[in-house]
């Protein structure tokens, strides 16, 4: 078949702008290994003899992404496409990016750029942004108009770019035509794993440094604070009793009808076991006036005393984690800036008797264990919910710790905007 746009191709770690030019090239059987292992790498593709790229491609299957880079003849971004490998031989469009420069002297990515962005979700919760004066300047979200047939795409062979530059959703007119272009300097040897430049596979928001967090004595600085702070004795609150080990974590509020969907259950051992805060004091003033005050940044069902060596992020229920971009965490609601603990099986029973409690004012069910924590008690089974204050309203993702046994050691729930103004003190 014959092409009307030629296109080079070159093999690296990534693309500097700065330097306009490919990042620690490798030769193409480096890169054909890259990507038979799912390591990553990048394609930077050019018109023949052009410096600037006319795209660039990230690869990295482990992680089930392909990025697409499109860039301007001036060598800015213009385009940017997520795509995540979902299915044996289909990419699902998971988001799209446009900037337009108005402006011939805005940088690249400008916040004075016009943009447009495209979130998908395969069960069709979708939302369109414009922001149509740059960042700065307002926005308005609608229902994305992209036909369903343009939500997957195929998974090109090694080599194959061609279906990917002539996909209707990238904006590109004609058929391409691909040749291999050897490095311009020698590619260095193959070593493993690649360093990239300039990108990485998109990760999840991490747990938070959830150790540390529990502690007591280690010391942190926090970007609000003048000096260290230095995380207090944890605190066991109250105990939870878990007749079957479902532990449910949720918005209490939503118990009763289960308005907001189901909560994030983890499976634990069945017992009664402890439920701990961890926090540090400061002082502060205000006013002109000096006082003491504490911050808690967690909240946890301890299940075992061994030490976690792994944290993983609780899923809901019919959510993938493939789909989370970088930084992005699954959780639960929150419309009443509190949370709480409950055994699964009487969750709705127990979110009723705390919800009557709180709109009739009827404390018979709802004992007080101090610091805002709150408990109410299945008399029959023996079942118990716990709830604790949040810092606001939002979503809030649960961290599951595991022994080296893969066993669960502890279930926390942790303020990230707090414990994201934190960090270890220098030694």
């Amino acid at each position: 078949m014959c092409s009307d746009v030629l296109v080079e191709a070159v093999y690296g770690d990534g693309w500097d702008p700065s330097n306009r030019s490919t990042v620690r090239p490798i030769s193409r059987e480096e890169a054909a290994r890259r990507d038979a292992a799912g390591e990553p790498y990048a394609v930077v593709l050019a018109a023949p003899g052009q410096e600037l790229p006319l795209a660039v491609l990230h690869v990295a299957w482990a992680e089930h992404y392909l990025g697409l880079w499109r860039f301007d003849g001036s060598g800015r971004r213009v385009f940017e496409a997520d795509l995540r490998r979902l299915e044996p031989g289909r990419l699902f469009l998971r988001h799209l990016a446009e900037w337009c420069y108005e402006q011939e002297d805005l940088p690249e990515l400008s916040d004075g750029a016009l943009r447009r962005t495209v979130d998908l979700y395969p069960d069709g919760k979708n939302s369109e942004g414009r922001y149509p004066r740059g960042r700065g300047g307002g926005s308005t979200r609608t229902l994305v108009d992209l036909p369903r047939d343009q939500w997957w795409l195929p998974v090109p062979e090694f080599g194959c770019w061609e279906s990917l530059l002539a996909a209707p959703q990238f904006g590109w007119q004609g058929t391409f035509g691909i040749v291999e272009r050897a490095p311009a300097v020698a590619p260095r040897p193959a070593t493993g794993a690649a360093e990239p430049f300039g990108w990485r596979p998109p990760a999840p928001a991490a747990a938070p440094r959830l150790e540390e967090l529990f502690t007591p004595g280690f010391t942190f600085t926090h970007r609000h604070r003048p000096q260290p702070l230095t995380i207090d004795p944890v605190r066991t609150v109250t105990e939870i009793a878990l007749p079957t080990g479902r532990l449910a974590v949720c918005d209490p509020s939503y118990l009763p009808d289960g308005a907001e969907g189901d909560p994030l259950v983890i499976d634990v051992p069945p017992g009664v076991h402890p439920v701990q805060e961890t926090g540090a004091g400061y002082e502060d003033e205000m006013f002109g006036e000096r006082f003491t005050a504490r911050d808690t940044y967690a909240v946890r069902v301890l299940v075992s005393e061994k030490p976690a060596v792994r944290w993983t992020m609780a899923v809901p229920p019919g959510d993938d984690p493939r789909l989370l971009r970088d930084g992005q965490y699954f959780g639960f609601g929150v419309d009443s800036a509190t949370g709480c603990f409950v055994e699964s099986a009487a969750r709705t029973d127990l979110g009723r008797r705390y919800m009557h409690a709180r709109t009739s004012g009827d404390r018979d069910d709802v004992h007080e264990v101090g610091g805002g924590y709150r408990k109410v008690t299945d008399r029959a089974g023996g079942a118990e919910l716990v709830t604790f204050l949040l810092g606001g309203d939002g979503v809030y993702p649960v961290w599951v710790g595991h022994d080296d046994a893969g066993e669960v050691t502890a279930v926390v729930v942790a303020d990230l905007y707090e414990v994201g103004c934190l960090e270890p003190s220098a030694p």
